[in-house]
């Protein structure tokens, strides 16, 4: 499994039912996407900085979405350029369906 990490600031000051409203919309486009196990959208709003964090089946999946188009990309489409890291995930426990795995 990979685990990716975007962090991002609006040029805009956003409140929170904005920025809710802004990632209904985005998060469209990753419903059903090859490879991508979950995503889930965060906010500060103190800070008026975002942070996405997607689960990938592996990094190749992850890397048809984190490729060298990937950051221009994001600055066209949202305005600000954002950081990313990636993670080898490992260990990942799952509530929803009682279940903890482990990737050797």
């Amino acid at each position: 499994m990979t685990t990716v990490i975007v962090k991002f600031k609006y040029p805009e000051n956003l409140s929170r039912n904005q920025a809710i409203e802004r990632m209904k919309v985005a998060a469209k486009m990753f419903e059903n996407m090859d490879g991508l196990n979950s995503k889930q959208f965060t906010f500060d709003e103190k800070n008026q900085t975002f942070m996405t964090i997607y689960n990938w089946q592996n990094l190749e999946k992850a890397k048809t979405l984190f490729n060298d188009n990937f950051i221009p990309d994001f600055e066209k489409r949202v305005g600000c350029k954002p950081s990313f890291e990636i993670f080898d995930c490992i260990i990942m426990v799952d509530n929803r369906v009682g279940d903890t795995i482990v990737w050797d």
